[in-house]
């Protein structure tokens, strides 16, 4: 069960997709061993899993994304205790790092060409927290930086 309120939050911003990630468009694999294509398979969800993990190390406890959160992403997030949030508007991540000191990521990518996340991209807010309003449920951000 994903926590539905977080204390002390240290938010990700991200603009990117946290699902299993794929060959881009135009890319062909020619496998002559099954064994090997159950392996590129198995990299593609490892793949994604160190990028959860960069962004839980960096000790982030809230991750909120202007793209989705795959089923096995969601099992990483639920397994760290994180809380995850898919679809927001871009405009609104935006206000979320003003407000939070916190810097919205279109990817991981450093100037090394490696993957890695800064902990300075983090923002802070004394509680994140998803509340029932009406039909709907809305995620409150307190006590921002």
């Amino acid at each position: 069960q994903m926590p539905t309120s977080v204390q002390g939050a240290k938010i990700a911003l991200l603009d990117f997709n946290l699902q299993k990630h794929r060959m881009q468009l135009g890319v062909q694999v020619l496998v002559s061993d099954p064994a090997k294509l159950e392996a590129i398979r198995q990299r593609e969800a490892d793949i994604t899993k160190e990028k959860i993990q960069k962004i839980i190390a960096a000790g982030a406890n809230v991750i909120l994304t202007t793209k989705g959160i795959d089923d096995l992403c969601m099992k990483y997030l639920v397994e760290a205790g994180v809380m995850g949030v898919r679809r927001v508007k871009k405009d609104d991540l935006k206000r979320i790092a003003v407000a939070t000191g916190g810097t919205l990521l279109p990817n991981l990518g450093d100037l090394e060409g490696e993957e890695s996340f800064d902990p300075a991209y983090l923002g802070a807010a004394a509680e994140v927290s998803e509340e029932r309003v009406g039909d709907g449920e809305l995620i409150f951000i307190r006590g921002c930086a």
